[in-house]
């Protein structure tokens, strides 16, 4: 997802220092330095510098659909926890927010940094109190679907991704705000702790989405997936979770998969990522 300054043309960072210039939060503070941090496949991530601060300033594209304002609320919980960036500013008409930069920061590595330190991150996130729609599996299953052209395997795949939604619904559930984005891409690890980063699609949803996403992202051995639900479970102090959660891992592992396939699937320029996610569903739903 990174991409080097020498691959971001001067005309583009041109573009971004006079954004910036229109945005009020600037009006004061003249602008040092602009370089890019990252270009997702959905947004992209600039630094800024004065002589004030430094800030992260991620850009959307103006036809998405998702809700900022959901964002920006799931984001400012996390920050007063410690858990990440502070948000200062959101300008819709710009498609643009504005956060604090967290200095020296490195992507966050399972084996240098540990599995326990993200899980504990997580826990707490899981806690935070903040209203937004309930994620359901199976309508955001049909609404992926509803967004691509399927083929006849395509369409079984599809089938089984609503019997796991299906099951996931048979079994006690655990909404909690839920990030459903972990990737190393979106983990900080700095200043002795682990930093959560793009809300974009957080909400309402069963936790085992977000352990899924971890064990998939992470490649998670049997046995360190049964470490990350007792030590979940713990952190949560509720140890009756640990066998509900193991219950519920493969559905929420093949329904993460299915998301992440039909996502990559709609973008142009993304095939390879959404065959690999339908590959790892494939081998998950046998």
């Amino acid at each position: 997802m990174a991409q080097s300054l020498s691959a971001t043309t001067g005309s583009e960072l041109e573009s971004v220092r006079r954004l910036c210039q229109r945005l009020e939060f600037f009006v004061s503070q003249p602008l040092l330095q602009v370089r890019p941090l990252s270009h997702g496949e959905s947004n992209q991530s600039y630094y800024v510098r004065t002589a004030r601060g430094e800030y992260v300033l991620r850009c959307y594209p103006a036809e998405s659909a998702v809700c900022r304002q959901q964002e920006l609320r799931c984001q400012h919980a996390a920050a007063a926890k410690g858990l990440a960036p502070a948000p200062l500013c959101l300008n819709n008409h710009y498609q643009v927010m504005l956060s604090d930069f967290i200095a020296q920061g490195v992507a966050f590595d399972v084996t240098a940094h540990g599995l326990d330190s993200l899980l504990k991150a997580l826990a707490s996130f899981h806690q935070l109190s903040v209203q937004t729609p309930v994620l359901e599996p199976g309508v955001y299953v049909q609404q992926l679907s509803k967004a691509v052209v399927l083929s006849e395997t395509d369409i079984i795949l599809v089938t089984k991704l609503q019997h796991a939604a299906k099951c996931l619904l048979q079994l006690p559930p655990d909404t909690v705000l839920c990030h459903l984005d972990l990737h190393a891409g979106n983990l900080l690890f700095a200043q002795h702790k682990l930093w959560l980063l793009d809300f974009e699609y957080s909400q309402l949803a069963d936790s085992s989405l977000d352990l899924a996403a971890v064990s998939l992202h992470f490649g998670l051995s049997v046995a360190q997936e049964q470490h990350m639900l007792a030590e979940y479970a713990r952190l949560r102090q509720q140890p009756e979770l640990t066998d509900i959660l193991n219950d519920k891992l493969l559905a929420a592992k093949q329904l993460y998969s299915g998301f992440c396939w039909l996502w990559y699937l709609a973008q142009p320029g993304y095939q390879k990522q959404a065959k690999r996610w339908q590959q790892r569903l494939q081998t998950l739903a046998l």
